[in-house]
């Protein structure tokens, strides 16, 4: 596959770093000191604008069977995706930062009304609120993804002292029916758990099952609550639209912001929220208004400094979640490791769905769990025979969490069938998604 990547900032560094072992990659961007970060990686980089017809010609968009625009000026990446694709590329998307993009170019939206089409829009903003949203209506989650249209959940806990599950191998365990423990991260260390493994206590597990099997699941580490106190530091983009989705649950939601006018704004787009105007790392306002008594906070200014400030102060008031937007990838760890509960980058989720749109393999990647591990759907060759799985045996170093059958999704044991068209999710480590596709080609038997 032939794919000009436009802006050689961190998304295009990770989208790069993904694709250019198996697929011929371009790099553009109007820096040229950005062409360091890629001497390790086996592309081509060219300095120009995405949004000057002459470079893309110079850069081969004619032929490209995609065109990614993630530069952090959207009129440049809308430019260059409309540029692109009249001069043939085959596929356009284009990272944006703002609603109105969405709407217009969206089947009847102002641009696609008059012929301009980008194949897809991306606002990896949105993505990150969602996700945020989805943690905070789960008491103690660090992290909450839904697959399969919401057939299947997926969530993450922190073991504390008076958890089950610590001290005994898992097969010792009780999980309840339709959920699977898929996942147990150890300090930095992610495995496949297996029927010997025994949790301790700090350690994090990640489970997968039904809609019921996680209601199960959450009971036995925390109880929902009637209503959730949420304290949102930063108005922004992420925090209006967090705020939003959680007005829809009733949650009670204070927002602190700094701009006045966007205070004024927030307010009337949400009417049964409290806005304050004022900085989330100011511990008098934070006992004034008894946002010490909260049990959720999230600080996502665009401020990676500010964030961690007011999360760590929020961890030091005794608040039971801290949910902390992260703007450089980089600084994850360092975030993890001070404490930090959920640290989230907007960028993770965006370059994951950019190369589910690119579909570069045999398998679909759909969600990350901390950048460590992964989650996939494949589907069971139609060539091959069915099979109980203890029988017909999985992935190596992988575990396959649920089965989906037309319209039905399992979570299945060593005695559930695999089928001929199944659709699984599987949890593995970016390093042995080749193991995963050589398991499918040994099912698939010969030709």
């Amino acid at each position: 596959m032939k794919v000009l990547l436009i802006g050689g900032g961190e998304i295009g560094h990770e989208l790069a770093s993904a694709l250019h072992q198996q697929h011929d990659v371009t790099v553009m961007d109007q820096a040229e000191s950005q062409a360091g970060a890629f001497e390790t990686l086996d592309v081509r980089f060219m300095r120009g604008n995405g949004a000057d017809p002459e470079d893309l010609k110079d850069a081969g968009a004619d032929g490209m069977d995609a065109v990614l625009a993630c530069t952090a000026n959207d009129d440049v990446n809308v430019l260059s995706c409309l540029a692109a694709k009249g001069l043939g590329a085959a596929r356009t998307m284009a990272f944006v930062s703002r609603q109105r993009y969405l709407d217009a170019f969206h089947e009847g939206g102002a641009m696609s009304s008059v012929g301009l089409s980008i194949d897809r829009v991306l606002w990896p903003q949105r993505t990150l609120a969602r996700q945020i949203a989805g943690i905070v209506q789960v008491p103690r989650a660090l992290d909450s993804t839904r697959l399969a249209d919401g057939k299947l959940e997926m969530l993450e806990f922190r073991l504390e002292a008076s958890d089950p599950y610590i001290g005994e191998p898992l097969r010792a365990s009780n999980t309840p029916s339709g959920a699977l423990m898929v996942g147990h991260i150890r300090d930095d260390r992610f495995t496949v758990p297996s029927g010997d493994t025994v949790p301790c206590e700090g350690d994090k597990l990640v489970f997968m099952g039904t809609p019921d099997g996680m209601r199960a699941i959450e009971g036995m580490f925390s109880p929902r609550k009637r209503q959730i106190r949420v304290a949102i530091l930063g108005g922004g983009n992420v925090g209006f639209m967090v705020a939003e989705r959680l007005q829809a649950i009733h949650a009670r939601i204070a927002i602190i912001e700094s701009d006045e006018a966007r205070c004024e704004k927030l307010a009337q787009l949400l009417p049964n929220a409290l806005v304050l105007q004022g900085d989330g790392t100011d511990l008098e306002l934070m006992e004034q208004e008894r946002l010490d008594d909260s049990d959720v906070v999230v600080a996502v200014t665009n401020d990676d400094g500010k964030n961690l400030l007011a999360s760590l102060l929020a961890k030091q008031l005794g608040i039971p979640k801290v949910i902390t937007r992260v703007g450089r990838a980089r600084n994850r760890r360092i975030f993890e490791r001070v404490g930090i509960d959920s640290p989230l980058t907007h960028r993770a989720a965006a370059v994951q769905e950019a190369l589910n749109w690119l579909k570069v393999d045999q398998v679909e990647h759909l969600a990350s769990i901390e950048d460590r591990a992964e989650v996939m759907e494949v589907t069971y060759p139609e060539s091959c025979a069915g099979g109980r799985i203890d029988e017909v045996g999985s992935p190596q170093n992988a575990l396959i969490g649920a089965i989906k059958r037309g319209s039905k999704v399992v979570v299945p044991t060593g005695s559930s069938r695999l089928e001929p068209n199944d659709q699984l999710f599987i949890v593995t480590t970016p390093d042995n998604v080749p193991a995963v596709q050589a398991w499918l080609d040994s099912r698939r038997g010969p030709s």
